[in-house]
């Protein structure tokens, strides 16, 4: 271990035995009053001692006062505080229940949760998520978060994340602590989880807690709503692409409850594409696309101590499209190409607190992403057999884990989270099944396995006051096709209390990744596929220093951040020029790839934002840079990568007018993102199309990406007294044509059709797109 880490945890295992005679330790759970749910992060504090600690993934806290005449104060983001008198008397654990108020103006709170969050990090309430303004009407959780610095999206209505330099591969993405391998609903249009059934999302870019590893960018953290274990009660919403369904309530009051919520799409989506009605003679074609989520979870409270969790989600998107012809007389050939690919997660989790110092949690989890390419050919003739012809490609992955975490809090001023997590991969990349003559057939071949076991230890020590560490350290051992990986993972975060509510924070991290994602842009919507590290592909491994500062400015409600960072990777796969994977076989994937490609990044992120009052808003900047170098590639030499962006502005505000009207507005400035562009073209003698010449890699940009979109929410009563909201607002307002790719042809003269140069279109996709909703609570 490196020399100051190994004083670091010195520091820390010796400070387990400071603990002061006399005090009294006070622990528990804090709950929403009318709904029974956890909270996620509210704020346990001892005013008069100047201590305070917050509420774990499920609601426990553990705090010691001097004495039985203190107080503590509990508090949350939108909730009334409630002061713990009595202190001696207080039994264990305790349950700390919040009732919301709408228009709390608790500056406190926020203070405490920007100051004590890690640098890199950051969490958006679900309510601040469902107000912004989104492609026709459907709010995005992953849209969201690319309105914050460091936070970029690809094409036009991606909702795909580039965060710090990486790929959206890089971005490990949690439901209830399972990983979800694709997130994208219609090719990248918005993703897969649905707001209505979640609880918090948290999003790590820096200083990761060790908890947490597998990807070299983020971990972005969902976690899904309990349910309501004291009233049953739902919501139905009315939109342009789907329909949405929540029923919630208790299954035994005050101690079980559930939440199921699911989506389909509809002919509001559908309508995107032309459909033709089939006649018996004559050609045509047909896209038919449509998906469905669906988000449940119970959870049982055994006793005060003991609590089980069972989450599910399953998700799956379709895509077809088909070509025809018919003659009339009998003769019909049709081909069709599709794809399908969907997730289903499994969740099952027992939590129990041993102690007033000791919480633990155990958890088995199930994964699986499945993505298949098909294609199918008929051909009928009235006096002929039929003749069908397939080739099915499936590229999937499967997962089968679990976890146990411990969090210790001996003294207040240090708190450890220590545990082990095991996984068993089962990849199953271009399992391909046909009857064509002649073409490889790998159906009946087994599921490529490996192993992940990964042991970890989060600390968080108070040094002195204002002074506070996390360090970290986590440990991975994985194994594939006999060789095995050994990769230790320190981490390390610094915090520094200055004078007039600014704070100095300070980051170290490594993160090794173990799965490669091998994307296909030449076909469909989500063909892609996940494959494991090898003897040929090593794995990834990226290491990033960060440092930041940050304000509080308590009478107005406003906060201001700049994070600087540097960031380098390692051990990075491509595909050479012109290849991508389709069509490879399971075993050759790794020989074809490029291999060893090392990665440089840095930025400053600079954000300012008011959360309270009438008028909420942020501004957020980013000023990055992004490179990648492979031997074999661009004659060796460094290259952009393909979305890095210079410069990324996003601007969201919003206005409450009265108690019934809100006005949201989003604004979002992107550099054009790097392209290959070709510099020349050859010349053929019988003017056939001639062949474009390139000479680096991304040696173009596109032209810059800029929009803004408006929204309107009214809150409504219905004659039966019940809860409802109209949404309405217009998606790129000013019609701005933003690049979906270029469309590259060869111009050639009118008298003899010779080749005269080349021609660059730009292809746009989404115009000005007016949207509106509606969302009945009951």
């Amino acid at each position: 271990m490196n020399q100051p880490f190994k004083y670091i945890f010195i520091l820390l295992f010796t400070s387990i035995g400071q603990a002061f005679a006399q005090k009294i330790t006070v622990s528990g759970t804090v709950r929403d009053a009318t709904s029974g749910e956890l909270l996620i992060g509210a704020s346990v504090s001892d005013s008069i001692a100047g201590t305070g600690v917050q509420t774990n993934a499920y609601g426990f806290f553990s705090i010691e006062v001097p004495s039985s005449g203190h107080h503590l104060k509990v508090s949350y983001v939108g909730y009334l505080p409630t002061q713990i008198t009595s202190i001696g008397d207080l039994g264990f654990p305790l349950e700390v229940k919040l009732y919301q108020q709408n228009n709390l103006n608790e500056i406190s709170i926020r203070e405490n949760k920007l100051f004590s969050a890690p640098i890199g990090s950051l969490s958006i309430p679900i309510h601040r998520i469902k107000a912004l303004p989104a492609l026709l009407g459907e709010v995005d959780v992953l849209k969201a978060l690319s309105y914050t610095p460091g936070v970029s999206t690809g094409t036009e209505g991606s909702a795909g994340l580039y965060i710090r330099g990486g790929t959206p591969d890089q971005n490990l993405i949690l439901l209830d602590e399972v990983p979800v391998y694709n997130v994208m609903h219609l090719g990248g249009f918005f993703s897969v989880f649905n707001p209505t059934s979640l609880k918090s999302v948290d999003l790590y870019k820096g200083a990761f807690p060790a908890r947490y590893g597998g990807r070299l960018a983020s971990v972005i953290d969902l976690t899904m709503k309990d349910g309501n274990n004291q009233k049953f009660g739902g919501e139905v919403g009315i939109g342009l692409l789907n329909q949405k369904l929540t029923l919630e309530g208790p299954l035994i009051k005050n101690k079980a409850s559930f939440i199921i919520s699911g989506r389909v799409s509809t002919l509001g989506l559908t309508s995107l594409f032309s459909l033709r009605k089939k006649p018996s003679s004559g050609t045509g074609e047909e896209r038919v696309y449509r998906f469905y989520d669906l988000n449940a979870k119970f959870n049982y409270q055994i006793n005060k101590t003991d609590q089980v969790y069972i989450s599910l989600y399953n998700g799956f998107d379709r895509f077809k499209y088909i070509e025809w012809s018919a003659s009339g007389n009998g003769k019909e050939t049709e081909t069709a190409i599709g794809n399908n690919w969907g997730n289903t997660t499994a969740t099952l989790r027992y939590s129990k607190v041993f102690s007033q110092k000791l919480f633990a949690r155990f958890a088995v989890l199930y994964s699986r992403y499945t993505s298949e390419f098909t294609n199918d050919f008929q051909d009928q003739n009235i006096n002929e057999q039929p003749a069908n012809f397939y080739r099915y490609t499936n590229a999937g992955v499967r997962d089968w884990g679990a976890k146990i975490q411990f969090d210790y809090f001996p003294v207040n001023r240090l708190g450890l989270k220590f545990g082990v997590d095991g996984t068993r991969h089962s990849f199953s990349p271009f399992v391909t099944k046909s009857n064509y003559n002649g073409l490889f057939d790998n159906s009946k071949e087994g599921r490529l396995p490996a192993y992940q076991l990964d042991l970890y230890v989060d600390g968080d020590i108070a040094v002195i006051s204002g002074i506070r560490l996390n360090p970290g350290l986590r440990y991975s051992i994985y194994r594939v096709s006999g060789r095995t990986f050994y990769n230790p993972e320190p981490r390390l975060g610094l915090s520094y209390s200055l004078s007039n509510k600014w704070k100095l924070k300070a980051g170290f991290s490594v993160m090794n990744q173990y799965l490669h994602q091998l994307t296909n842009n030449g076909f469909g919507f989500g063909y892609d596929a996940w494959v494991p590290s090898t003897d040929k592909v090593v794995p990834s491994r990226a290491r990033q220093i960060s440092l930041g500062l940050y304000k509080i400015f308590p009478d107005s409600g406003w906060e201001l951040s700049l994070e600087a960072y540097v960031k380098r990777q390692k051990n990075l796969i491509d595909y050479p020029d012109g290849t991508n994977f389709t069509g490879l076989l399971a075993d050759s994937w790794d020989s074809i790839v490029i291999k060893n490609g090392i990665g440089r990044g840095k930025g400053l992120e600079f954000m300012v934002a008011k959360n309270v009052g009438k008028f909420k808003g942020s501004l957020s900047y980013t000023l990055s840079k992004s490179e990648r170098r492979f031997t074999g590639i661009n004659d060796n030499s460094w290259f952009p990568m393909k979305y890095d962006r210079r410069h990324n502005v996003s601007i969201t505000a919003g206005y409450a007018i009265g108690n019934k009207w809100t006005i949201n507005s989003a604004f979002v400035y992107q550099t054009g993102h790097a392209v290959t562009l070709p510099v020349a073209a050859t010349l053929t003698e019988n003017n056939s199309d001639p062949k474009f010449i390139y000479d680096h890699r991304n040696n173009g940009r596109m032209p810059s990406f800029h929009r803004l979109d408006i929204g309107a929410v009214k809150s409504l009563t219905t004659a039966r007294k019940r809860n409802a909201e109209l949404g309405i607002g217009l998606y790129n307002v000013y019609n701005r044509k933003n690049p979906l790719y270029l469309d590259l042809k060869i111009q050639r003269s009118n008298s003899d059709f010779k080749p005269t140069g080349i021609s660059i279109k730009q292809v746009s996709f989404l115009p000005i797109l007016p949207y509106i909703s509606y969302t009945l609570k009951f």
